[in-house]
């Protein structure tokens, strides 16, 4: 029987990845906090080992004889594709950034070397590629995040591809935004929306838009993980097909014969009035403020799609 180790176990993606791990026969232990909530992996008989981002210790002994180290934790705010922040260490949430995304993935190689471990993956994100990256984009298209998460997470692969030049083996995926069960961001904010009577979308919400639906992207993993060809490869996680805001709120009304109008609403008069729709915005939908700011406009009027040749010719 194959054993693994989880992080992030307990959050939305990670626990996706435990289903799917357990219903092959695989051996699950997480790397779990003390604060975190971890009833439904005890019911599971996941084994449980205790410890923060900086406990190498835990660390190395969560690793103990397992044959692959799936690393799915990561600190991702509510606006992460949108808000950008100063690489200064007296910024808290670019810190926090740091402290979770890059330097807890780099602790975790360190220890996952140490106790022998062939085989680590590495959750990353389409966030790391640059804005002007062709569409559908392919994994060796050109790197330059906007975001504090997406620069945090380039950060982390830089340390992955590292630890492979050292000997591990890793595999990179990037998953586009990840939607299902047990979704705590993107879902309730697009329900949220929906009961608008109104809905204000930059270029009419026609720009196009990956989601892919997160036991797909387990899935993925967990195929990756296990395929010798995936070693030392990096892999988009789409859906392979994208959609818009608009296809959305047109399928919520097929679904629910109600929802908002669209009112599309030009990038200038967006940028114009940012500074009245940031303060609403931030009275009904706090968090999502950063998605009318300049970067976030930008990034709305992006068509943003995958490709996801490299997994289908490979996996």
């Amino acid at each position: 029987m194959k054993k693994c180790l989880v992080t992030g176990a307990t959050g939305f993606l990670g626990s996706h990845l435990v289903d799917a791990l357990l219903r092959t026969g695989v051996s699950v232990r997480a790397y779990v906090r003390h604060s975190s909530d971890a009833r439904r992996l005890i019911k599971r008989n996941v084994t449980l080992v205790i410890g923060d981002e900086q406990d190498q210790a835990a660390m190395r002994q969560a690793g103990e004889g397992v044959d692959v180290v799936f690393h799915a934790a990561a600190y991702v705010p509510v606006d992460a594709p949108f808000a950008s922040t100063g690489e200064d260490a007296s910024d808290g949430d670019w810190a926090r950034h740091l402290a979770v995304n890059v330097d807890f993935t780099e602790a975790l190689l360190s220890a996952s070397q140490a106790a022998g471990n062939h085989r680590f993956l590495f959750v990353s994100s389409n966030s790391v590629y640059a804005p002007d990256a062709p569409v559908p984009t392919p994994e060796g298209a050109k790197l330059g995040p906007v975001s504090a998460y997406g620069r945090s997470k380039l950060l982390a692969e830089d340390a992955v591809q590292t630890f492979q030049a050292r000997g591990l083996d890793i595999t990179i995926v990037r998953p586009a935004l990840i939607y299902g069960p047990g979704d705590r961001t993107f879902t309730p904010l697009a329900l949220r929306l929906a009961r608008f009577p109104i809905l204000p979308l930059v270029g009419g919400g026609r720009s196009l838009l990956d989601l892919v639906y997160v036991r797909d992207v387990a899935r993925l993993i967990q195929v990756a993980a296990f395929h010798p060809r995936a070693a030392g490869q990096v892999y988009n996680a789409g859906p392979g097909q994208p959609t818009t805001l608009a296809d959305l709120v047109r399928a919520y009304h097929r679904e629910t014969g109600r929802g908002p109008r669209i009112l599309a609403v030009s990038p200038q008069a967006a940028l114009r009035t940012s500074w009245l729709s940031r303060h609403l915005v931030q009275l009904f939908l706090p968090g999502t403020q950063a998605a009318l700011s300049p970067q976030g406009i930008a990034l709305l009027t992006r068509d943003m799609h995958l490709s996801m040749d490299r997994a289908a010719r490979e996996l």
